[in-house]
């Protein structure tokens, strides 16, 4: 090989990034039928959709995952839509309340920051009983400002379940589908209230969080709530030792609030 082109190829490797620990990306296919949004996946949008497979453990236990989770994306000219799948062999619930922190048991959360500027953008969670909390939260740094009165106008979502939410008997899982309208953003969310167009790009991720210590364990700590003791500490760490918290674009020590880690979707045909 000829010097100048020995030091032309060597320029070019110096002078093109490296991305280290890139995000995950997924392209999200227009929806070529009507989607019901009633928890039950059988349209044939959903059946053609690409599938998320490779949800991934955060904030503990980095390897195993032992109830995993699916998911899928559709959009259409109104709306934005959400699948999850769910292994589940002990559905349960302790919150019941719209706008509950649910954060603290079992849910699947989406986090939509269209324009990736880690401001002003959407969080929402919904559990088994189809119970949800939805905010905006406007900034994390210097302070956290979150509004949890915030909602998100025209929300659709629907759960399935393969057995049933607090009991002994031996459940399956639980299928969620969600349909947010893009008008819903126009207030608050930096970057949302219009619809996308073919070849657009949002910043956004999806997680769930899987807490196999279970309903009885979450009622004696609610219970003991501001009570201080080694039994309750105890009992605490092995809520969270229990828990299965899962990404599909993957955070690190920051956890869920990483805009900077959040997937990037391509809006396609």
């Amino acid at each position: 090989m000829k010097p100048f082109t020995s030091l032309l190829i060597l320029a070019l490797l110096l002078a093109t990034p490296v991305l280290s620990d890139p995000v995950s990306r997924y392209t999200i296919q227009r929806a070529t039928t009507p989607i019901a949004v009633d928890g039950h996946l059988d349209e044939f949008a959903w059946e053609k959709a690409a599938q998320i497979n490779g949800f991934e453990r955060i904030l503990n236990n980095y390897d195993q995952i032992t109830r995993p989770t699916r998911a899928k994306m559709l959009w259409d000219d109104q709306h934005l839509y959400f699948a999850f799948v769910c292994q589940d062999p002990d559905m349960w619930t302790y919150l019941t309340k719209e706008d509950d922190s649910f954060w603290d048991e079992e849910v699947v959360e989406i986090f939509i920051d269209p324009d990736g500027d880690a401001k002003n953008y959407l969080e929402l969670e919904v559990n088994q009983d189809n119970a949800k909390v939805d905010l905006v939260i406007h900034t994390l740094k210097p302070e956290w400002d979150s509004s949890i009165p915030w909602d998100i106008k025209g929300l659709q979502t629907a759960v399935a379940l393969y057995g049933t939410v607090n009991d002994d008997k031996a459940d399956q899982g639980w299928t969620v589908e969600i349909a947010i309208p893009y008008s819903a953003m126009a207030e608050g969310i930096t970057g949302g209230g219009a619809a996308p167009k073919v070849g657009d790009s949002w910043r956004l991720n999806l997680y769930r969080i899987e807490r196999k210590g279970g309903r009885q364990v979450r009622s004696e700590l609610v219970q003991a709530k501001g009570q201080k003791s080694a039994y309750i500490d105890s009992l605490s760490d092995l809520y969270n030792d229990q828990t299965e918290y899962t990404a599909w674009s993957e955070t690190y020590t920051r956890g869920f609030h990483d805009p900077s880690r959040f997937g990037i979707v391509e809006f396609g045909e």
